[in-house]
């Protein structure tokens, strides 16, 4: 049984109906979200002019 199938049992065998919703909201949890976050933008500008980019093409592969 895979790792999938045994969480899909655990979740339909023994979570009852009434804490599905807690477990969902649980679940999202530790999924990133498609959106930074509002300290996660601040740290990004922050550093945007302390860090050196270098362009992929700059680099000598060879």
């Amino acid at each position: 049984m895979s790792t999938r199938e045994m969480i899909c049992s655990l979740v339909n065998n023994k979570v009852p109906n009434n804490e599905l919703e807690l477990l969902y909201q649980l679940i999202l949890k530790f999924i990133p979200s498609d959106f930074p976050e509002h300290d996660e933008i601040e740290a990004l500008n922050e550093v945007q002019n302390e860090t050196e980019f270098i362009p992929h093409n700059a680099i000598d592969w060879d």
